[in-house]
């Protein structure tokens, strides 16, 4: 598998498994948020400092980031949608 692949795949395993959206990864790790998006592709390839940014924010280390998957292994599920997403998919009075 390409390596830029691989740290995307694990980006993303481990931003999910934080509840943390590709915005707030982006903006805590000071990173644009579309740069963010082509990380997790594996489009776009990261510098070693940009890893070591994203691996503090995720509380991993860089070798985390970059260890080899399986590609077997199930997709992690997204985060809810929105800002303040209600579980019921409700509109509630606030958004009214």
């Amino acid at each position: 598998m390409d390596i830029r692949k691989q740290i995307g795949r694990n980006v993303r395993r481990l931003r999910l498994a934080r509840r943390l959206s590709q915005e707030s990864l982006a903006l805590e790790a000071d990173i644009d948020r579309t740069y963010m998006s082509g990380i997790e592709r594996g489009i776009a390839n990261p510098s070693a400092v940009l890893l070591s940014r994203m691996a503090k924010v995720l509380k991993v280390t860089v070798s985390d980031l970059v260890a080899a998957t399986s590609d077997k292994e199930p997709a992690p599920k997204n985060l809810p949608r929105g800002r303040n997403a209600n579980p019921k998919g409700r509109r509630t009075a606030k958004a009214r």
